[in-house]
């Protein structure tokens, strides 16, 4: 019983030890970056993982996302360059979910049976990734591009 007491005190300090590293260490250079506490953290935090939405555009063409749980339909998006699209996200799961472009500072977020909107401009051509930013949502396979042409 005496060494069972025991090991769980080491396991409790060991615990409290990183939390205290990780807490002194600041948030660091970035979601996964040395001193980080990771994407967790700065998602929780409003870290920087992509900017906010805009209002939409009267008359801008819609460009509709479906969230579900764990994928987003369609994975990919096309746009013209320099032409502003109203991007409608629709979360028909059960969880939070977000469209987050981090390359153009954009995120629409998404309450579970709700449908939001944002504006958004690509002013180059490319190819930019977009996650579902809530953590582990997009290692579960929340991720598309947008192909602007």
């Amino acid at each position: 019983m005496r060494i069972r007491l025991l090991g769980l005190a080491l396991i409790a300090v060991g615990v409290v030890g990183l939390i205290g590293t990780s807490m002194a260490a600041g948030p660091g250079p970035g979601p996964a970056g040395p001193g980080s506490m990771g994407s967790m953290h700065g998602w929780m935090m409003g870290g920087d993982l992509g900017g906010r939405a805009s209002a939409p555009v009267g008359g801008a063409r819609e460009i509709e996302v479906v969230t579900r749980d764990f994928s987003f339909s369609p994975t990919e998006l096309t746009v013209p360059a320099g032409t502003t699209v109203n991007v409608v996200l629709v979360n028909d799961g059960d969880l939070l979910h977000d469209l987050t472009i981090p390359a153009l500072g954009f995120r629409l977020e998404a309450s579970p049976g709700t449908r939001t909107s944002s504006s958004l401009t690509v002013a180059s051509q490319g190819t930019y990734q977009f996650i579902c930013s809530v953590p582990g949502h997009r290692e579960a396979g929340m991720e598309g591009v947008v192909v602007a042409t």
